[in-house]
């Protein structure tokens, strides 16, 4: 006879959200349990995440419920180890004990309530469910024409820590968000020949300007706080194009987020190596050669690479196990 786990509130996932959902309905003395896959709470900063990693947004906007304002002497962008760090702290001030290593396999809603099953042969019973797994959950590796017989190295940006093993070599970074720019900086740090490839138009902005646009936008309506913004990255990064980057024309940084999920690139520092030729922006892959290191471009272009890294994001794994009526 199977073993029930009754509970008011399961939460799937012990990164931030989950941490935090559970301080703000223990406040409120509603029963609740966490299941975590992996070992570790925080387990994408921990487990997954380059060294130079560091959040893009002020400390001040990322603080967790009820949790004290950060020190002083906390970086401004606070590093992987500090965020983490500042986790750990969170869980032991509110004495949060996820379950560790709970991989869900289904969750479905029946008969008024949620029945939650593990990989361990566990069953947990609620009445309410929290899916708090994130955006994260599985590396995302487009498919490429011809990939399979490439003779160099591929690499997913899960599996990236920093551009040490790649000295002296061309690597091709597929994906030009935040992680897919700042990787190639790393790259070009560590004295690697870094390309980006970059297919279509986005927001390029500093971290000021990022902070800025948050602190008007208590104040202002976002489609002004969007033009202003997009105003002054415009002039600041006015030569872009030359380079083949390009900004989305009809909506500013901030709609463009909200309307289509797309994140504006805060560059910390790419953007110069790209203006000064160490690292390259080539446009989107055609294929791979077979059987060679060789990759031909979308403007029939071809190129030799040690190594193809992908920094094309992740996908969502609640859509396996969550069945939603």
């Amino acid at each position: 006879m199977e073993t029930v786990h009754r509970t008011t509130v399961v939460i799937i996932g012990a990164g931030p959200a989950g941490l935090a959902t559970s301080v703000c309905l223990s406040k409120l003395a509603i029963a609740n349990t966490i299941l975590e896959k992996e070992n570790v709470t925080c387990s994408l900063w921990k487990h997954r995440a380059y060294d130079r990693l560091r959040l893009h947004l002020a400390k001040q906007y990322c603080n967790l419920p009820f949790a004290p304002p950060h020190a002083a002497s906390t970086p401004t962008f606070m590093s992987k180890d500090h965020f983490t760090a500042y986790v750990e702290s969170y869980v032991s001030r509110f004495q949060i004990e996820p379950r560790f290593d709970c991989l869900v396999t289904r969750a479905a809603h029946g008969m008024g309530k949620w029945r939650v099953e593990t990989a361990r042969g566990e069953v947990y019973e609620a009445e309410f469910l929290v899916v708090a797994a994130g955006e994260n959950g599985v590396p995302f590796v487009p498919e490429v024409d011809g990939m399979e017989g490439f003779g160099g190295v591929t690499l997913h940006s899960s599996g990236y820590r920093n551009g040490e093993e790649f000295k002296g070599k061309d690597v091709l970074v597929v994906g030009c968000g935040n992680s897919g720019m700042e990787i190639g900086l790393d790259l070009c740090n560590h004295g690697a020949r870094a390309s980006i490839v970059v297919r279509g138009p986005f927001h390029v902005v500093t971290r000021g300007m990022v902070h800025l646009g948050m602190q008007m936008l208590k104040y202002v309506k976002m489609k002004y706080v969007d033009s202003i913004v997009a105003s002054m990255a415009s002039f600041y990064y006015r030569d872009l194009p030359k380079y083949g980057i390009h900004r989305p024309a009809l909506q500013g940084p901030f709609t463009h987020k909200s309307t289509t999920g797309k994140t504006p690139v805060i560059d910390v520092g790419t953007v110069d190596r790209i203006r000064s030729g160490q690292i390259q922006v080539v446009p989107g892959i055609e294929r791979v050669l077979k059987g060679t290191n060789e990759v031909e471009f979308a403007d029939g272009t071809t190129r030799r690479f040690h190594a193809i890294l992908f920094a094309t994001g992740y996908r969502s794994s609640a859509n396996s196990w969550l069945e939603v009526n």
